[in-house]
Parts: structure tokens; sequence; C-alpha cells
């Protein structure tokens, strides 16, 4: 992301000195290709993917994503946004970009990571029967939560729980084995400005919290799902 341009490297640095794995996303055919170059790192993994605001692409980083597939862990994001798309002619066309996606992870068996912003309701449709799945920053409500996670999908909780009564809710309502965590860096941040991945912990402190649970018992918790979600074992 341009937020990180002037201290992408220190950013980078802060986080594998606090021992903390990152998993970066694609959302468009040249951040693909910046993911990949990324995996010089050691703790960073790549998922590649096409943004629902990107759809005049989806050819090349179909090809993109086939080319690479052994350097990923996941195919995403990928999904739906209606926050921006109120059109329904274009609404069809990121349903049906969508469906593509979620039958190209299937047939690489790579787990699907999902953008759903305004539009949970139409995106657990097309992907409940994925076989593995996370919801990225879901904000979705908790009736559509519990049908999520009975097909064993999970639930992605950004930092902002931190001060996001939603996601405080949807937190208590989720089963734990469900639950991962993510910045969404740079946004998405627990206590304003920019986000990053070393501020990763802000999600784990509040989540602790509303389990009652320490830092680190929770921290091992989140960890344990995401090994599972991603099939990182």
């Amino acid at each position: 992301m341009p937020a990180f341009d002037r201290d992408r490297q220190t950013v980078i640095d802060r986080a594998l000195d606090a021992q903390i794995a990152l998993i970066n996303s694609g959302i468009d055919l040249r951040s693909n290709h910046a993911t990949k170059g990324l995996l010089q790192y050691d703790n960073i993994y790549a998922a590649y993917g096409l943004s629902p605001l990107n759809l005049n692409e989806y050819k090349e980083v179909d090809e993109f994503i086939r080319q690479n597939a052994d350097s990923a862990i996941a195919v995403g994001e990928v999904g739906l946004d209606f926050y921006h798309a109120k059109d329904e002619h274009l609404r069809t066309a990121q349903e049906d970009t969508f469906r593509y996606f979620i039958k190209l992870s299937q047939e690489l068996n790579l787990p699907l990571v999902i953008h759903s912003r305004d539009a949970e309701g139409r995106v657990f449709k097309l992907a409940h029967r994925v076989d593995r799945a996370i919801y990225h920053c879901y904000s979705g409500n908790a009736e559509l939560l519990n049908a999520i996670v009975d097909c064993g999908h999970y639930i992605s909780i950004p930092t902002r729980v931190w001060r996001s009564p939603h996601h405080q809710k949807l937190v208590e309502a989720a089963p734990q084995e469900a639950i991962i965590v993510e910045t969404d860096s740079p946004y998405q941040s627990a206590h304003g400005g920019r986000n990053e991945p070393a501020l990763v912990g802000d999600a784990i402190e509040a989540i602790s919290k509303i389990w009652d649970t320490t830092f680190e018992e929770t921290a091992s918790i989140v960890i344990n799902n995401t090994i599972r979600a991603f099939n990182l074992v």
C-alpha cells in the first residue's frame, strides 16, 4: 500500500522483531506481484486475490494466481463490495467474478479470503459450500456469523475491535475456535492513525478482555486457529 512507501522496510522489521508472522493479500495485479516479492522475508506469507473494485483485471489476476499458486497460502481477498457498487449490473458482475475465484480456490485446494462489505448475506449464499474460508474484517450480524461458523469457516477480527462495540459483540457471539485476527493495515487502527502489522496485538488484547483470558492464552488460541484456517501445519 502507498501508505508504507516511505518506510516499508522499517515496518516489516518492526513486525518481524516482534515475532509476528504476516499474511499479505493482493487486491490487483500490481499488489499481487508486490506480495510475491515480500516472500523474500521469513514469516511472510502470500495470498493472491482481486478486489471486487478491480474487476477489469480478472483475466490477468487469474493467470497470475495459476502461475504462482505454489507460493500462495490462499486465494484472496476476493468477494463483493456493495458499499461502493450501487448499480445492480455492477453487483452482478462482482458476483460472477466471485463465483469464478471460488471455483479457482477449490481447484487449487487453497482457502478463500473473503471481502464482504455490505454484502455478507449474498457472499454467504455463494461461498457457504467452500471447504475453507476466512471472512476478512467481518462486520455482518451475529445470526449470519452463526451460519458461517457452522460451515467451518473463520471470522477475522480487525484491530478496531478495541473501539468498535459491534465487533466486540461479534467476538462475544462467535466460538473461540472460529476467530482469527488482522490489522488490515494501514486501516482499522485501534487508536487512530496509520495501522501496521506490529500492532496486531491490539486485537489480541481487546479479545482477551472479552474472553476474560490472558493475552498469552488468547494469542495461543488465535495462532492455532490461523494455522488450521490456512493449513499451515
